[in-house]
């Protein structure tokens, strides 16, 4: 056997190996892209119930077939936002030499125990003091004296100074600075930070069927829930019109976890242990319930009823947190994303590396046209696959041995 040959076989062996290490089973097409620049990449529920659990085997393809890079991005359930909400400054009377003074105003007589000033970045130290009013004719002292100081932001032209006083609702707040001695600040803003919650956007799970089954022996209510197809499941609500009050406790089993046998020589058929969520339904509170991330094909529901007649329930809807890819992606040009691979590995993009630089509300793009790509391989293609591999380093083996074989003789003869 020549070194060429043998060559020529590890060669086709490693390229074999990788291309089947790179298949993937489906391929779906994105929508046109009509701007230049950033786009989050919506991954519906029949993208990612085919995916591995941390996304790692999907591609973004370009044109010219080549991989583009992207970063994973995920909406959380709750996310707290801080935002400044300005005031109303009515008049900001400067007199330097003398005594300057803001007037600022709280038309909903808001109870506060604070101003955020957002004011000019200055070197220099500020007496000030502070009343309330209800008229702008009588004024009575809520801080006889404070200082500002220390107005310097390094990042930014502006700092905001938090004034502290008892707490208050008067409809105008008057602010007096003393500018005998320095020129007046540039008081931009006068404002509060109000904290909210945000909910994170879901998108709803195609039910391809739903079973109920109202048991009188144990006063249970089944409600089964077949999606078709494999999905991650992360939130469940339930619309029930009525009675008009109830409380029922119950759970929601959310896949099937399977419990290896200890004794492995027997091959006993491993047991399915459920896995589930408690549930509790009551008249005071929507009816939803969030679930652990895990793949299913589908949702058991059950609800114990006690000594009271079912509950009716108009309609049951699963959703799962918005998943998205973001990439640059090109005006006019067709994208496709290849996915379903469970032996792929996350790719290694630069990318990852500035995601400050990335907008964080880049336009949406939609996939559409999923289709498969090939048939997933069953048990004996597998095995066939793997009796090939085996059969190739075999043959390579053998190879090379001959080659050592004749390389020993030919040094034997010299």
């Amino acid at each position: 056997m020549k070194p060429k040959l043998l060559f020529f076989l590890a060669v086709s062996a490693a390229s074999w190996l990788s291309a089947a290490g790179q298949e993937f089973a489906w391929q779906a097409q994105l929508a046109p892209v009509t701007q230049q620049g950033f786009h989050r990449i919506l991954l519906p529920p029949q993208v990612t119930g085919r995916l591995q659990p941390g996304l790692e085997d999907i591609r973004v393809m370009g044109p010219n077939g080549q991989p583009v890079p992207y970063v994973l991005r995920a909406e959380v359930p709750v996310q707290y936002r801080t935002l400044f909400k300005p005031y109303q400054i009515l008049r900001y009377t400067r007199r330097p030499g003398g005594v300057s003074e803001l007037l600022v105003h709280n038309p909903q007589k808001r109870s506060i125990n604070n101003i955020s000033l957002r004011i000019g970045n200055a070197e220099v130290r500020k007496p000030v003091s502070l009343s309330g009013s209800d008229d702008q004719q009588d004024w009575y002292v809520l801080k006889e004296q404070d200082v500002l100081y220390a107005i310097k932001n390094t990042r930014s032209t502006a700092e905001v100074k938090l004034l502290d006083f008892p707490l208050s609702n008067y409809r105008y707040f008057r602010l007096q600075l003393q500018d005998s001695l320095s020129a007046p600040l540039n008081i931009l803003q006068a404002g509060y930070y109000d904290t909210y919650s945000e909910a994170g956007k879901y998108a709803t799970i195609p039910i391809k069927a739903i079973t109920r089954r109202d048991s009188a022996e144990n006063h249970t209510t089944y409600l089964r829930l077949k999606f078709g197809q494999p999905v991650y499941p992360e939130q469940v609500a339930l619309f029930i019109s009525a009675p008009g009050l109830y409380h029922r406790p119950g759970q929601v089993i959310v896949g099937e976890q399977k419990r290896p046998e200890r004794r492995r020589r027997k091959r006993r058929q491993a047991r399915l242990e459920e896995t589930s969520v408690p549930l509790l339904l009551s008249s005071n509170a929507p009816a939803v319930l969030d679930l652990p991330r895990q793949r299913v094909e589908e949702l058991v529901i059950q609800i114990e009823n006690g000594d009271n007649p079912p509950l009716s329930i108009d309609s049951v809807r699963v959703r799962q947190l918005n998943r998205y890819l973001v990439a640059a992606l090109e005006r006019g040009q067709a994208y496709t994303l290849r996915f379903g691979n469970e032996k792929a590995k996350a790719p290694e993009y630069d990318l990852q590396f500035f995601q400050d630089s990335i907008p964080a509300h880049a336009p949406v793009l939609q996939v559409q046209h999923l289709q498969s790509v090939s048939a997933p391989k069953t048990q004996k293609q597998t095995q066939s696959s793997k009796i090939l591999v085996w059969a190739a380093i075999a043959l390579l083996a053998i190879g090379l041995g001959f080659m050592t074989v004749r390389l020993l003789r030919d040094m034997e003869k010299k």
